[in-house]
């Protein structure tokens, strides 16, 4: 099986195939979701070390949880709470240590906003991430590199990539957009900027 072909396998389908041993299917599903488990800790205002390890623990803890979670569609929800679980173990240790053993520590402060708001915003991520991978394949690679590719490559590398002339990306962008506010609509995504 491709890769482009893992990609289309909804979460469960990925889960089932992680609990018979596909490699394969692992990494699609922590490809999927790593750009959101990492903006849990960044919100928290943790260091990319910190990061790192809240996205390692959250990964470990899905792995042993599989079984538990490969009936649910809503991954993104307990992805949420097991990372936002240890941003607040983090936070508390962070506190304790610089606060001494023998003083009384403060409660972690919220990062921006409950609980519940980031469980809210997890679903609109992760509706909006199967919105792209909805997208006709030459659109969603120009807006993974537009908007998601860490390494922000500039309209000369994207042209090549996509071997189109740069001038052309721009009304390709824009076309590619649109598809991607009507799978929005569709889904009844609210609040996403258009």
């Amino acid at each position: 099986m491709s890769r482009a072909a893992y990609r289309k396998r909804t979460d469960p389908e990925l889960v089932e195939m992680c609990l018979l041993g596909d490699v394969l299917a692992w990494e699609t599903l922590l490809r999927r979701y790593k750009r959101f488990i990492y903006s849990i800790p960044i919100k928290f205002g943790f260091s990319n070390s910190d990061s790192s390890d809240v996205f390692q623990f959250t990964c470990l803890k899905l792995l042993e949880h599989l079984p538990e979670v490969k009936d649910d569609r809503k991954i993104g929800k307990w992805l949420a709470t097991t990372a936002s679980r240890q941003c607040l173990a983090i936070r508390l240790l962070q506190q304790q240590d610089s606060a001494g053993a023998d003083q009384e520590v403060e409660e972690p402060l919220d990062p921006a906003g409950t609980l519940e708001e980031i469980h809210l915003l997890a679903e609109k991520h992760q509706t909006l991430r199967e919105a792209v991978e909805d997208l006709p394949e030459r659109c969603r690679q120009m807006i993974e590199m537009l908007y998601l590719d860490k390494s922000q490559p500039t309209y000369v590398e994207i042209a090549e990539r996509l071997n189109i002339p740069v001038p052309s990306i721009g009304p390709n962008r824009a076309r590619c957009l649109d598809k991607l506010r009507m799978i929005v609509r569709q889904r009844g995504i609210k609040g996403v900027n258009e």
